[in-house]
């Protein structure tokens, strides 16, 4: 990584001559001349007469470039001179090559800092965090000249990281903290200092976006055994990222402040006034697209005895409980809503009801697995039964749904307590308990 920062300020020879290296280091002490392999990387190159093929096909990497001997077509960024007249004075010429070089380098980096500044100005004007996310994350793959990877956000209230964009087919969902990056990978990253590190034991390149120290989120990259990252790239995506992680971690605040106010106070589960909206435009979704959905209704079993024998106090640690192990147990997609009193509703985009029965299932066991230590002396156990209604199988509309979910519900309720229950067509009419 290093090695190409230092090479790009050397100067490439392609010659096969031993005269021209050896005057070049008698007349020019001050300089690095690279040979072989590592010239490809240099920025100033000279090519001697007897490199003809490389007047037509020059390095990739060079941006000046000195021929010596006859060439007819000149292009943009070589200096053609007689081999002999170089030589008497190489030094000068190579001045006015690394200067060339260099305010082509930065003219570069002004194109493309004004081109970060045009998105910025766009990412400004966007006010979802999954659509910034895409479009930065899309650059970066870009610049690195690779085509997947995933960006992460924090999310408080999973108190994880999550997938705000992805488009690696081999990404899966674990519930990790931060999702298939090993820790020490991260702090590597993190120690650096800088915006990219590349891990090629990993299989992969991490970026952390810092927003006021705050570790806002992680772009993932895999690799291959043949990808490489030169020190050029790597300064280009830094340069890129400094310019827009402030629009994502002040996009990011204001998406957090608006969510803020869908919360509920006590369980930082969602809202009654964000389960109304959602609701709508997640029946909007599946109608357009012909997708399902599903939604799990709960109310918790006897919790009028915890307020009735503990008090009120008690009663509110309980549910703040609750919220946490149901949200522990759910998707990052899946959204926790606190109904009213001690009823929570959980819905499920893309999940039909068996799908629905098991996050059911494992939200119970999640309930279950241990007591609730409300004081350093007192324990109690909490349980709860469960509705599941799915769309369009159950319902189409808004109240058709939560009609047949708290049916379900109430059927459990009456009989068994601390089961599942899912919806049937008789449910339809039975009048709501709202």
């Amino acid at each position: 990584m290093e090695r190409y920062g230092q090479m790009s300020q050397f100067v490439g020879v392609f010659s096969d001559r031993d005269d021209l290296v050896a005057a070049l280091r008698e007349k020019c002490p001050g300089r690095d001349f690279a040979l072989d392999s590592e010239r490809d990387l240099s920025r100033v190159v000279i090519l001697d007469e007897d490199q003809a093929p490389l007047f037509t096909d020059p390095p990739r990497k060079s941006l000046v470039r000195i021929i010596l001997g006859p060439h007819e077509n000149r292009r943009q960024g070589e200096l053609v001179i007689d081999r002999q007249t170089f030589l008497a004075s190489p030094e000068h010429y190579l001045a006015f090559a690394t200067d060339l070089a260099d305010a082509a380098v930065h003219a570069a980096q002004l194109e493309a800092e004004v081109g970060y500044l045009t998105q910025i100005h766009e990412l400004m004007s966007m006010v979802e965090a999954k659509e910034v996310s895409e479009r930065i994350t899309r650059t970066v793959l870009n610049i690195l000249g690779l085509a997947r990877g995933t960006l992460f956000l924090h999310d408080p209230r999973m108190e994880r990281y999550v997938v705000s964009f992805s488009n690696d087919l081999s990404y899966q969902e674990t519930g990790e903290f931060l999702p298939g990056i090993p820790p020490d990978v991260l702090q590597r990253a993190l120690a650096s200092g800088k915006f990219i590190e590349f891990d090629r034991q990993a299989g992969m390149i991490v970026m952390p976006l810092q927003f006021e120290q705050d570790l806002i989120g992680v772009i993932k990259v895999p690799i291959t055994a043949n990808d490489e990252l030169d020190q050029e790239t790597s300064n280009s995506v830094t340069r890129y990222l400094t310019a827009v992680t402030g629009v994502l971690g002040n996009i990011y605040q204001l998406t957090r402040s608006r969510d803020l106010a869908m919360r509920d106070d006590l369980t930082k589960a969602y809202n009654r006034r964000f389960f109304e909206s959602y609701l709508d435009e997640e029946i909007e979704r599946a109608r357009r697209y012909g997708s399902l959905f599903s939604i799990i209704f709960l109310d918790l079993d006897d919790l009028k005895m915890v307020n009735n024998f503990y008090g009120h106090l008690s009663g509110s640690r309980t549910l703040q409980e609750v919220a946490k192990r149901i949200l522990s147990a759910v998707r990052g997609i899946d959204k926790v809503v606190r109904f009213g009193g001690d009823e929570f509703c959980i819905i499920l985009p893309q999940t039909d009801s068996d799908q629905a029965m098991l996050v059911a299932n494992r939200v119970k066991k999640s309930m279950t697995a241990s007591a609730f230590r409300l004081e350093p002396t007192v324990e109690i156990s909490i349980t709860a039964s469960f509705g599941i209604a799915t769309y369009p199988t159950h319902g189409i509309t808004k109240d058709g749904l939560i009609r047949q979910a708290d049916a379900a519900m109430y059927r459990v309720k009456s009989t068994t307590k601390n089961a599942v229950g899912v919806a049937t067509i008789e449910d339809a009419t039975r009048p709501a308990a709202m």
